[in-house]
């Protein structure tokens, strides 16, 4: 399993733009323009950044699992309902 990496540290500067280290940036394909997704929990004081691609991925995932459970209850509930009119 891939655990977290330190990169070093950085400063937000005037307007609010932030630098990323170059090495985070090269070891996690970070390229200009790239589009990053950001969260935040306001309580904890923490922001994540991740690349959008990984979003992306993480839906079409959760798409696929639901086409697989809906599939499955409709199947089953096909069943049920061939039981009702044997009976």
């Amino acid at each position: 399993m891939h655990h977290g990496k330190f990169y070093g540290s950085t400063v937000m500067g005037e307007r609010g733009q932030v630098v990323i280290p170059a090495e985070a940036r090269e070891e996690i394909g970070i390229a200009p323009g790239e589009k990053l997704i950001v969260l935040g929990n306001k309580k904890r004081g923490v922001v994540i950044l991740f690349k959008s691609d990984v979003m992306t991925r993480f839906a079409d995932m959760m798409f696929r699992k639901t086409r697989f459970f809906e599939e499955m209850f409709n199947s089953h509930g096909e069943d049920s309902d061939q039981d009702k009119t044997k009976g």
